[in-house]
């Protein structure tokens, strides 16, 4: 419970500014209440008291003084302190009129007091005090003016019709001043309850505040989410067809952001997708609108667009972006994005289908190499359903037994002889005929079949040594391919150590074949799994080298043993030319330094055989001696090249 003393009764609460405009109202409706009140007490004065003591000149003069007074200072300083001082002072005035009309009689003076309380409807205390004072040097004066039989419109003036005594004065004092202080106490706990609604209902408006703009807006970026979005859209589309315009759906993903967030963890990952979205907002116009959809992906609407060449300068410009380098907490990151356009309304007015357009659009820029853009077309559109359809069948066909290993052969060049073969897959679908790798692998490593159909092949590559061992092939070793998806899968090294144990074939038989680019993501996992697997003996060859990104430090890292020039290098060679400034001849002394195996892939030349060989690599595959061919083509070439 409160102490209820003088140093509480004058402690008044500070209106914080979020309640400063509720109370200005509320000051402004109690000034046109207290007006309302003074006109009615001028026509009591006026004509009401008039009646019985014929004062009506009297009360018509000083009242309409005091009324029109306030009404004009009610035009400068309404809702101010200043108005509401001197309608205090107005309404004391008031009192004085009513108890000189009176002639003094002691019942009016009740007048001041219920005067004073109806002042506490300000919630203000100056106004009571100044009543209070108005009030204290009235009777003075007017007591004053009687003790000396001062007349006022032919009336004595009177205080008080029984005597003159200033006891009197001082006792009426005492009361106005006592009331003036309860009143003022009752003011500072209204002023008090009025500033807890406020704060009550600031909180709530505040909440609600934050709970609208959670459910609009993603919590991590702070761009619109989803449902922002297409409440956005509705009003972007009605524009547009109002005003006869174009606008533009980018889909934005970003590439490999799942290595960031594997390999440094979410909280790069999140600080990373925050810098994004600030630089995305730096780049487009104010009309313009960027949302995280979910993830690394993001929606931006180009408004307004009125050609293809300043649209694709945009979306060069944001790609161009991402390639500076990012500075995410001490951490250096290389970062890139592919984007998918559709356009409104030329691609499709229905926006679901817009995004769905520009997904496509995307996912066509991310399987052309990422850091790319991409304009959905009906080609287009046509070829992902394509694409889709083969990402049905694949299951199917793994379990109807449709996929099958050709086998290219490996020669060693000074002897001609077969030393190994390369598996590679095809599909014998039952109605598209023979289906190549490079029709349907990408679609395998993007919706993860590529893990089933990789074991598949590891599978199949041990049982093909197997069945050369049976016919007397012992040093044929046959190689399979490695994806960069299967190197993610923790289970790589026990598929192949379990297809080598239930095959029970030589270790040394079995090779595997990476590129380059599974070396360059996931490092240290890639590398921890090479360890494991070169640990079964098995035989590791980095295919298509020179076409990515190794390093001679890399190379040394890695449980390597072979390297295979790819194809573009050996076309590079030219019949009876000068060839001595061919990166090829880096490549071969690079392997001879490293003591590691060169086969040379793609020779489809007798003259591209022999220039190899001449600078000292040992082993190629290629047209010129064999195309990949099926399993039991392959046991007829074994049989005709040991023959010889």
């Amino acid at each position: 419970m409160k102490r209820l003393g003088i140093n509480t009764l004058f402690k008044f609460p500070n209106v914080p500014d979020f309640a400063r405009s509720n109370f200005e109202s509320h000051f402004i409706y109690a000034d046109k209440v207290m007006l309302v009140f003074l006109g009615i007490q001028w026509f009591i004065a006026t004509f009401i008291t008039s009646i019985t003591y014929s004062t009506y000149t009297y009360g018509f003069l000083s009242g309409g003084l005091i009324t029109f007074s306030l009404m004009g200072a009610y035009r400068y300083f309404k809702g101010t302190q200043v108005m509401r001082a001197l309608v205090a002072v107005a309404m004391m005035l008031f009192s004085l009129v009513f108890i000189q009309q009176h002639l003094g009689r002691i019942e009016m003076h009740f007048h001041i007091f219920i005067a004073m309380a109806i002042l506490s409807l300000y919630k203000d205390i100056v106004p009571v005090f100044v009543a209070a004072a108005t009030t204290i040097l009235h009777h003075v004066v007017f007591n004053t003016l009687q003790f000396y039989e001062v007349t006022l419109f032919d009336m004595p003036v009177m205080i008080f019709n029984y005597g003159c005594g200033f006891d009197i004065v001082l006792l009426h004092g005492v009361f106005v001043i006592a009331e003036a202080f309860i009143v003022g106490y009752i003011i500072k706990l209204q002023i008090e309850y009025g500033v807890e609604l406020n704060k009550s209902e600031n909180k709530i408006l505040g909440l609600n505040q934050e709970l609208s703009f959670t459910s609009l807006h993603d919590s991590l970026t702070g761009l619109p989410n989803r449902y922002n979005l297409h409440s956005k859209l509705d009003i972007i589309v009605a524009n547009a067809n109002r005003y006869q315009r174009k606008f533009a759906i980018l889909f934005l993903d970003l590439d490999h952001f799942k290595n960031i967030n594997d390999t440094l963890g979410h909280n790069i990952g999140d600080t990373l997708l925050k810098s994004v979205a600030k630089r995305l907002q730096s780049l487009v116009r104010e009309n313009d609108l960027i949302a995280r959809i979910g993830g690394d992906e993001f929606i931006i609407i180009l408004n307004d667009v009125e050609d293809i060449h300043r649209l694709e300068q945009v979306i060069i410009k944001i790609l161009d972006s991402f390639r500076r380098e990012w500075m995410i907490q001490d951490h250096l990151l290389r970062l890139s994005a592919s984007i998918g356009v559709a356009i409104y309304p030329d691609d499709s007015t229905e926006i679901n289908e817009l995004m769905k357009f520009a997904d496509l659009a995307m996912y066509k820029a991310k399987s052309g190499g990422r850091d790319q853009f991409n304009f959905f077309t009906s080609t287009l559109n046509h070829q992902i359903h394509e694409e889709v359809a083969i990402a049905n069948d694949l299951h199917r066909a793994l379990k109807d037994n449709e996929f099958v290993l050709f086998y290219q052969p490996k020669i060693e060049i000074s002897t001609g002889k077969i030393i190994g073969a390369e598996a590679l897959i095809r599909w014998n679908h039952p109605s598209r005929g023979m289906i190549f790798p490079d029709k349907f692998i990408t679609i395998a490593e993007n919706t993860g079949f590529i893990l089933k159909l990789g074991s598949w092949i590891i599978d199949e590559t041990a049982r093909m040594i197997g069945r050369l061992c049976q016919k007397g092939y012992n040093e044929i070793h046959v190689s399979c391919n490695v994806s960069t998806r299967q190197f993610q899968n923790l289970n790589l090294y026990s598929e192949i150590e379990n297809a080598l144990i239930k095959n029970d074939i030589p270790v040394g038989l079995f090779a595997i074949e990476i590129t380059e680019s599974v070396m360059m993501e996931y490092l240290e996992v890639t590398l921890e799994t090479l360890k494991k697997i070169k640990s079964l003996g098995i035989h590791i060859c980095m295919d298509d080298f020179g076409t990515g990104y190794s390093s001679l430090s890399y190379l040394r890292q890695f449980p390597i043993d072979s390297l295979k020039i790819d194809k573009s290098f050996v076309d590079d060679i030219t019949e009876g030319g000068d060839n001595s400034h061919l990166l090829l001849n880096t490549i071969i002394a690079m392997g001879e330094t490293l003591n590691l195996h060169i086969i040379a892939e793609g020779v489809e030349e007798a003259y591209q055989m022999e220039y190899l060989f001449e600078k000292g690599c040992p082993y190629y595959q290629g047209y010129y001696f064999s195309k990949a061919i099926a399993e039991e083509n392959f046991f007829t070439l074994c049989e005709i090249n040991r023959a010889k």
